[in-house]
């Protein structure tokens, strides 16, 4: 008996095509029934397949999601084509032709590279650049320092320099919030 298959959707029918030659009675629980439907195991994407949520509600058809997906792929076919940028290559999301770049990248000037290129993109409608530049690991800021004037408080001066209390106390070595004026506090 030849039998037809398909997949799809995590199931597998088999259809019966031809039936038993004539005269020939097969016992009936030998029989094969003409469809069968076999469960099979749900089919987990890989992780890799996975693209995080941007908050926006997937109500996109099919062929929209393959545009979106041959989108993100031109995208990093194009910034792998910089060898600067290999090393750096950012997750890309895309939804409609809005681009959204995640990663981290060491330089600014690496982060413009790959806006320019992405940019370039047949497709590409708008980028949202969320790269993070980071610091050079071994620099260290000079010491910076503050000169109290008569009425400000630790507050003040913490504000003033994006610090908290507690660090500006700390680089100081101070025990309370007690300062005076004219004393020079190391703010940095």
């Amino acid at each position: 008996m030849k039998h037809g298959c398909w997949v799809g959707l995590g199931w597998v029918v088999l259809v019966g095509c031809t039936p038993s030659p004539k005269g020939v009675q097969t016992p009936q629980h030998h029989r094969a029934p003409l469809v069968e439907t076999i469960e099979s195991a749900p089919v987990q994407p890989p992780a890799s397949w996975e693209v995080p949520s941007l908050g926006w509600a997937d109500t996109s058809s099919v062929a929209q999601r393959v545009r979106n997906r041959a989108l993100a792929t031109q995208i990093m076919l194009a910034l792998s084509n910089v060898s600067a940028l290999r090393a750096y290559l950012p997750m890309v999301v895309v939804q409609e032709g809005v681009i959204v770049l995640r990663g981290t990248v060491p330089s600014e000037q690496l982060r413009q590279q790959i806006l320019q290129v992405v940019n370039r993109v047949a497709g590409v409608a708008r980028v949202i650049d969320e790269l993070v530049v980071e610091m050079p690991e071994k620099t260290f800021p000079l010491p910076a320092y503050h000169t109290v004037r008569p009425g400000e408080t630790l507050w003040d001066i913490a504000r003033r320099y994006g610090l908290s209390i507690t660090q500006l106390r700390r680089l100081n070595g101070l025990r309370t919030n007690v300062i005076r004026p004219g004393q020079r506090l190391r703010v940095r």
